[in-house]
């Protein structure tokens, strides 16, 4: 099964942030069983080359490949989408307006305007006729819910043609309702699971971040099915920083 497959299955679906854009760590982690791997182009410095590099050094992995771009902009996701990615979340979708530009960006006519290029996605051109043909099925469509007007708004967005899941953004969405990196305030949890449940009732997957396998094992339980697993900043960082601590110790 493909991951649009299993994410339309409801199974459980791992996956890490990528915020450095090498391509070799993108490699590293494309062989280690992850089901997809988050290339975040938002809060980075990555440029169309970056994106492009870790998508090929992943290339011939069973590890989805699944971008965010920085805005919902046509021109910009036109251009990350020729560079041959499974997918793409948009960020900071709040109405069904939002969505629907989203939608039209993202998939070819009928259902959006996607104009037809000759990039990474279409073999530069050698398979164009089948990729139009099959893009719009094939393509993960992902959107990020991070503001309490997104909540607000969430079953309408839900109901957009075209969306295959959701992913709560906990620290913007905490940022909109005041409560700034408060991740352990009930009133954000109270929203989160306003997301959670209208996802569960339109038969949406719903995704979150976590820091932990304990936070993962809690948001699954509870329905989440994309599971986030952290950054591979902080991996590194952890990591390192665990090292120097032990050695210390002895």
């Amino acid at each position: 099964m493909t991951f649009k497959e299993k994410l339309h299955a409801g199974e459980i679906l791992y996956g890490l942030t990528l915020t450095l854009g090498s391509p070799k760590i993108a490699e590293i982690i494309a062989h280690l069983g992850f089901d997809w791997i988050w290339i975040e182009a938002e809060h980075t410095t990555m440029s169309l080359e970056d994106i492009l590099s870790q998508l090929q050094a992943v290339n011939g992995t069973t590890t989805t490949t699944i971008v965010r771009v920085d805005n919902n902009d046509a021109t910009t996701i036109k251009r990350v989408l020729d560079t041959g990615p499974d997918g793409i979340i948009v960020p900071s979708v709040n109405t069904p307006d939002e969505a629907r530009q989203a939608i039209k960006a993202l998939k070819y006519p009928p259902l959006g305007e996607r104009g037809i290029g000759l990039g990474r996605a279409q073999a530069y051109g050698q398979t164009l006729g089948e990729y139009i043909k099959t893009a719009n099925d094939k393509l993960v469509t992902l959107f990020m819910i991070e503001h309490i007007t997104a909540v607000q708004n969430i079953e309408e967005i839900l109901a957009v043609e075209g969306l295959d899941g959701v992913i709560v953004g906990s620290l913007d969405l905490a940022g909109s309702m005041n409560l700034q990196n408060d991740l352990g305030n009930p009133l954000l949890e109270i929203e989160v699971q306003k997301v959670l449940a209208a996802c569960l009732k339109a038969g949406v997957a719903c995704g979150i971040f976590v820091g932990n396998a304990q936070q993962a094992k809690f948001r699954i339980d509870q329905g989440f099915r994309i599971v986030t697993l952290g950054a591979d900043v902080f991996l590194l960082a952890t990591a390192a920083k665990s090292a120097l601590d032990l050695v210390k110790a002895t």
